[in-house]
């Protein structure tokens, strides 16, 4: 005999809360709009001002709305950087590791390039024409520095280029006009880091870094190209070579914790460099 479904029961605050949420969801109020003041609030669901606080507290809590004293409750914009610093967090709790986010985008990269694809104005395509010139001119730069001064990025420089790259992915994520895709670039684009790729070959550091340049050029040629092609098969197909990775990269991703720096053997440049 099955049990009877129980029934939840709601505090006003938690019934208030709701109506409330529903609205901003609903678009009754867009962000930066300022809610009802706390007795209009109060008299409108005939409740106390007590009640009308909790509820207040609860949207905050969710992200909702944020309380500027002396001025009133105001809807907030969109936070996916708190959807993104929870996500990392959660993720670090049950031990991921690079190679998990990395399996992740070899499944769902080809298909965010196939419906960019499908979904892309000119415009889109201009403007990640545009961040792939830039990061490639910022990457470019930055190597030839390091090879003059022969020291290392540092963290100002390695947040910059980072940046970058997620400007010019996030690009391609607003491509598609799919909802989930553009609210999940964020999260996800904050999630990776850099890959430090070793090589053991002799060759002058200029040698080495022009190489490195060249290498890091063809790959976004190759992106651009699935891009322009107009053919969702082949945006996909590319996709899917661009992600092919040695596998002492996946050895190495597989023990880095995610969020973490990966540091790759000189064999998998090796094999690179084979293909």
């Amino acid at each position: 005999m099955k049990s009877p479904p129980q029934i939840k029961r709601q505090t006003l605050a938690e019934q208030m809360a709701d109506s409330l949420q529903e609205a901003i969801l609903n678009g009754e109020w867009a962000p930066g709009d300022g809610l009802p003041t706390e007795p209009e609030l109060a008299a409108q669901f005939g409740v106390s001002r007590a009640v009308v606080r909790d509820a207040t507290r609860m949207l905050v809590a969710q992200g909702l709305v944020r309380a500027e004293h002396g001025r009133g409750v105001f809807v907030t914009e969109p936070d996916n950087d708190a959807f993104a610093d929870a996500l990392l967090l959660a993720l670090r709790r049950v031990d991921a590791r690079v190679w998990d986010l990395e399996r992740f985008q070899q499944i769902m990269f080809p298909e965010l390039l196939a419906a960019a694809v499908q979904a892309m104005t000119a415009a889109d395509l201009d403007q990640i024409r545009e961040q792939i010139a830039a990061y490639l001119a910022h990457y470019a730069a930055l190597m030839r520095r390091l090879a003059v001064d022969g020291t290392e990025a540092t963290p100002a420089e390695n947040a910059q280029l980072l940046n970058a790259f997620r400007q010019l992915m996030t690009a391609i994520f607003q491509a598609t006009h799919n909802k989930v895709f553009m609210l999940l670039a964020r999260p996800l684009l904050n999630l990776a880091n850099f890959r430090d790729w070793q090589r053991a070959d002799q060759i002058e550091l200029a040698t080495a870094v022009e190489d490195t340049i060249a290498r890091e050029t063809a790959y976004f040629q190759r992106l651009l190209r699935a891009l322009e092609s107009g053919d969702p098969q082949v945006a996909r197909a590319i996709g899917q070579t661009l992600l092919i990775l040695p596998p002492e990269a996946v050895q190495a991703m597989q023990t880095t914790p995610i969020g973490e720096r990966v540091t790759i053997p000189p064999e998998a440049w090796q094999d690179l460099q084979s293909e």
